[in-house]
């Protein structure tokens, strides 16, 4: 399984739900979630102040290992316009990929 966690705001998490949906290399979205206190610290969104109410993370399932890819670069498009970021991590394991934004180089989302 290829999968990724996104954490975000619930206005984020929105946006991202109605492009996940429609991009043809997702295979699944969970419904989101509010994120547990105790890793909401380690996501490196820290312009929340209320973390427990304001990050919300959901997973998405890639139909193939490089599928990711394409909707990455979607998802920095969407955060380019929104002028925001979202944390990615690794659901497998729980480790942060990283911080996607406008800026993020496609080195860093080769490496993910």
């Amino acid at each position: 399984m290829n999968a990724i966690d996104l954490t975000a705001s619930q206005d984020q998490i929105e946006a991202i739900l109605a492009l996940a949906r429609q991009h043809p290399d997702v295979e699944d979205v969970s419904e989101p979630t509010n994120l547990d206190a105790s890793k909401a610290l380690n996501v490196g969104l820290p312009h929340y102040t209320d973390i427990e109410a304001g990050l919300t993370f959901i997973t998405i399932v890639f139909k193939t290992g490089s599928a990711g890819l394409m909707f990455y670069k979607a998802l920095r498009a969407e955060m380019k316009r929104r002028n925001e970021a979202i944390a990615v991590s690794d659901s497998a394991t729980g480790t942060l990929k990283g911080k996607l934004s406008g800026e993020t180089s496609d080195d860093a989302l080769l490496k993910w």
